[in-house]
């Protein structure tokens, strides 16, 4: 069930039952109320708050259009179309983008049920729009408070896994000589890091409104650092899928790039991130392959330039998360989601 039933749709739920409870109650339509609260429900708490003064003008601004838009041409097919555009245009201009939806849903809205009371119609529409924006905020703060850094940490440890399995197919297309475009490997990949980003933004911003520990802000750096390696490993890796096989290579030579590059791999899929001894003499050998290059324009040259510096960069991956895994293991209370629990054996 926990698959299907997250925090935020419990607290969506939450949201409509309370908003439309309170309309009840003070015998308001709740129709308006509950289509706000429902796309007003934000991932964190600030972005609540925030998006919440801005929507309660927007919404404002699109009950007058449809109240005078009305008023002038009666309602019509021409009437929704205009409301609209003149919803979506004003809230641009005042830079209220995020309050476009919610204000261009309230204007067409309310549109059928206007009468000739219209400041009756605009307080009525206006209150209902309110108290969604209202409650969905007040629940998104009090309510199941969002949780990223587990989250965070499995879409990590998954990145790193995709980037490993890309890694070994942008070789083998290599290889086998492969003219397709091998970009695909990475760029959705880098797509996945933007959500990731995201998701450490969001938490910062919830601890605006929350406290927080040292540690819990020391291991959010952490995981940050993990994905600027993994950024730079995408770099690396997307210079190799754009180089040109332009000489034939050995059974020998291949076999060396294949053997390194599988021992890059095990590293990304680890979660500690290891580097074993076979990795360091898998590096010796690409340097003694690249001393033997006399041309640098060739492949074999190219590739090797390219796995020394990302040999690089996984080395600082792996004493990064060997410093913070050794802090995390003398600190009680460092947060247990950030590194996996090893079972011990006697």
């Amino acid at each position: 069930m926990k698959s299907w039933i997250g925090r935020r749709v419990i607290k969506t739920g939450l949201a409509v039952f309370i908003t439309a409870l309170l309309c009840h109650l003070i015998k308001l339509p709740p129709t308006f109320a509950v289509i706000t609260a429902i796309v007003t429900t934000e991932p964190t708490a600030a972005d609540s708050f925030k998006k919440g003064m801005i929507r309660l003008p927007a919404a404002a601004l699109g009950a007058t259009f449809a109240i005078a838009v009305d008023f002038l041409i009666g309602q019509n097919a021409l009437t929704y179309a205009l409301v609209a555009m003149l919803t979506i245009i004003v809230c641009s201009k005042l830079k209220f983008d995020t309050g476009t939806l919610v204000a261009t849903l309230t204007a067409v809205a309310m549109i059928p049920g206007t009468t000739d009371h219209a400041l009756f119609d605009f307080s009525i529409r206006i209150s209902g729009t309110s108290i969604g924006i209202i409650v969905s905020t007040f629940v998104n703060f009090l309510i199941l408070p969002p949780k990223f850094g587990p989250i965070l940490v499995k879409k990590i440890d998954a990145l790193y896994a995709k980037t490993a399995t890309n890694f070994s197919s942008i070789i083998e297309s290599h290889f086998l000589d492969d003219t397709k475009d091998r970009t695909h490997y990475y760029r959705h990949l880098h797509e996945e890091i933007t959500t990731a980003y995201q998701l450490t933004k969001f938490q910062h911003d919830e601890w605006q409104y929350r406290r927080s520990s040292e540690f819990e802000r020391r291991s959010f750096g952490y995981l940050q650092k993990k994905l600027d390696y993994l950024h730079l490993t995408l770099f690396h890796i997307g210079k190799i899928c754009h180089l040109r096989l332009n000489q034939s290579l050995s059974q020998n030579d291949q076999a060396i790039i294949r053997n390194t590059i599988e021992s890059f791999c095990k590293i990304y899929k680890d979660h500690y991130h290891q580097i074993t001894t076979s990795h360091f003499t898998n590096i010796e050998k690409i340097k003694q392959l690249q001393k033997q290059q006399k041309k640098h324009d060739l492949f074999l040259a190219q590739i090797c330039h390219e796995l020394l510096s990302l040999h690089e960069v996984t080395t600082e991956l792996a004493q990064i998360t060997t410093d913070e895994r050794r802090f995390s293991m003398q600190e009680t209370s460092y947060p247990t989601y950030i590194f996996k629990k090893q079972v011990l054996y006697d």
